[in-house]
């Protein structure tokens, strides 16, 4: 694997074509496919290239079932069980629309929103709150019934009561981007893991959120983080898994 040294001496980096060239060698009589949703204009989604990154790991690992700390438009939702093996499921959580305050919503303003962390999740939920997770709505029937979705403050999950513990081959966390929910996500991540699994974080080293990269830079202290170059996403590998980046 290749590794570079970024601003956090305990986090490595890899190119993106790291993991295809790992699918390929994995899948090498065969042309490997995905299906991704045009990348949403929107404040808050995901580029092209990172949808490739989180498919490429999921096909890595052969992932069956999946936890979204973070659901927004579905469009993560939809791309993961779009691409997963028959019978995978995906899980996604995000807080109930009724509980979010929808009173500053005509005091949205770009500049701000592009420039503030609170501002911008303040806004991210009110979009979830007003738009519901429309890219699961109108998803084929196969996948939404491979869907899950949950309303629920992620800061009161408890895995072991909602029996949540171990479950899970592949979480993505991409919920509230201040370090206190970052910090409590990854942790119930860490319980809802199996042994052999692969945890994300969407917003590392983004010029807004800078709350994520200061989490995951103290996190990688005591955990192998790697982070995929020209992309917003690192993560860790569990158990087996970290045997697929391995040379």
């Amino acid at each position: 694997m290749t590794t570079t040294t970024t601003s956090a001496p305990q986090v490595s980096a890899i190119r993106p074509k790291v993991l295809f060239q790992k699918v390929e060698t994995s899948f090498p009589d065969a042309n490997i496919m995905f299906s991704v949703s045009i990348p949403s204009s929107a404040i808050g989604g995901m580029t092209l290239l990172e949808s490739s990154i989180l498919v490429s790991l999921a096909k890595l690992t052969g992932a069956q079932t999946f936890f979204e700390f973070g659901t927004y438009m579905g469009a993560t939702s939809v791309l993961l069980a779009s691409n997963a093996p028959p019978g995978a499921h995906v899980t996604t959580l995000d807080l109930p629309p009724a509980d979010i305050d929808l009173s500053a919503a005509s005091a949205d303003k770009a500049a701000l929103i592009l420039q503030n962390d609170t501002e911008n999740d303040n806004y991210l939920r009110r979009q979830f709150a007003e738009k519901g997770a429309f890219y699961i709505d109108r998803a084929p029937a196969d996948v939404q019934c491979a869907i899950t979705r949950l309303h629920l403050d992620s800061r009161k999950l408890d895995p072991q009561a909602q029996q949540l513990s171990a479950q899970f081959d592949f979480i993505f966390i991409d919920g509230g981007h201040d370090y206190e929910t970052v910090a409590i996500d990854t942790a119930n991540a860490l319980a809802m893991a199996k042994p052999d699994s692969v945890i994300l974080w969407h917003d590392y080293r983004s010029k807004i959120h800078g709350d994520v990269t200061r989490f995951v830079d103290d996190f990688s202290g005591d955990h192998a983080v790697i982070h995929v170059e020209n992309t917003m996403l690192a993560f860790i590998l569990n158990g087996n898994f970290k045997r697929l980046l391995a040379q």
